[in-house]
């Protein structure tokens, strides 16, 4: 019982910072209708038993530290997809290129998915069958062993910590 209360306060702050206003009435309907939401999704990946308190405390500065290169990621693409837009004479090499990954869960599939879809120029396209690998298109994939890197390195190094 102490976990649920637990949940409630922490996703009742949760909804107070997405809804944008700090106020009691916002704290409380986050607090009674967060739980009520989640539960259901909680089989959906596995957290039947994963889920405590101090986890997601712990979690906390690795979240953080992920949306943080999350935003220097996609920073840097803004900048070199300008760097294409404003060249006279566009020269790219726009292709698809299959990224071996790390990450066996679901929930870091998908996590390093729409992270790199978030990241402009590239676009996650499909996951193998054996979740080994994650298909991008890329607006320039002139070098695609620098871009499997820069996603293994710059990106699912943290989405690993975050997520799994």
């Amino acid at each position: 019982m102490k976990r649920y209360i637990l949940y409630s306060i922490f996703l009742g702050l949760i909804w107070c910072f997405v809804h944008g206003t700090v106020n009691f009435n916002n704290f409380l309907i986050g607090a009674l209708l967060g739980p009520i939401v989640i539960r259901p999704f909680r089989s959906l990946y596995g957290f039947e038993n994963k889920i405590s308190y101090m986890n997601i405390v712990r979690k906390i500065p690795k979240l953080i530290r992920f949306f943080y290169v999350l935003f220097i990621e996609i920073i840097k693409a803004n900048v070199m997809v300008a760097k294409i837009i404003l060249q006279p004479k566009i020269d790219i090499k726009p292709g698809i290129i299959a990224v071996p990954i790390r990450t066996k869960t679901d929930v870091g599939i998908t996590a390093i998915a729409n992270t790199i879809t978030l990241t402009p120029g590239t676009l996650t396209i499909d996951v193998s069958d054996n979740k080994e690998v994650l298909y991008v298109h890329a607006i320039d994939a002139s070098d695609p062993q620098g871009l499997c890197d820069s996603i293994r390195d710059d990106l699912e190094k943290y989405v690993l910590e975050a997520f799994e």
